[in-house]
């Protein structure tokens, strides 16, 4: 079995946090690559964002996401912030078509047939420099997301809107995990 597990869902939904709080339970997570990219960029004035050179992002995004899927041991469990097909999903969100090595990346490194989705929630929805979309984007990304992994054959799950310490409750006891 696939323990590598996705966890995604539109910007600012709160996956990043639930995340943390697996790693703080001592689980292997990989955060989100494209967040740490887009930080650099922003600290070294450079253009490989998704709002300056989408393709150069997304293939910075692409190359560490790839990096992590190899080095997660299948059979441990793994939690991953996003997944490769996430990339897929932000190009299909503006209208990008989907480069083939893309999409032969989705089909060749798979996940937990299972992926985590966390809905739109607005409540806790925040802009920063980082992350200057707004929730109606957020939105249109996160239905993105539901197409690109329904498209390579995952089945998602919402996660409720409850703490992050119920939401991370939650992705165990779906995986059969118990503390």
């Amino acid at each position: 079995m696939n323990r590598r597990v996705v966890i995604t869902g539109g910007p600012g939904f709160g996956k990043s946090s639930i995340i943390d709080e697996l790693e703080r339970r001592r689980y292997r997570v990989f955060h989100e690559v494209a967040r740490q990219i887009i930080d650099r960029a922003l600290a070294n004035d450079a253009q490989a964002t998704p709002w300056n050179d989408v393709m150069d992002f997304s293939n910075k995004v692409l190359e560490d996401r790839c990096a992590h899927y190899d080095i997660a041991l299948p059979r441990a469990w793994s939690f991953f912030d996003r997944g490769i097909p996430d990339i897929a999903a932000f190009m299909m969100a503006d209208g990008i078509k989907i480069p083939e090595y893309i999409h032969q990346a989705c089909m060749e490194k798979t996940y937990h047939t299972v992926v985590f989705i966390t809905p739109p929630w607005k409540e806790i929805y925040a802009n920063d420099e980082a992350r200057p979309q707004s929730f109606e984007y957020a939105e249109r990304i996160h239905d993105a997301i539901i197409k690109s992994y329904n498209q390579f054959g995952y089945t998602l799950l919402p996660l409720p809107k409850i703490s992050i310490s119920k939401r991370a409750d939650f992705v165990l006891k779906a995986l059969g995990i118990f503390e």
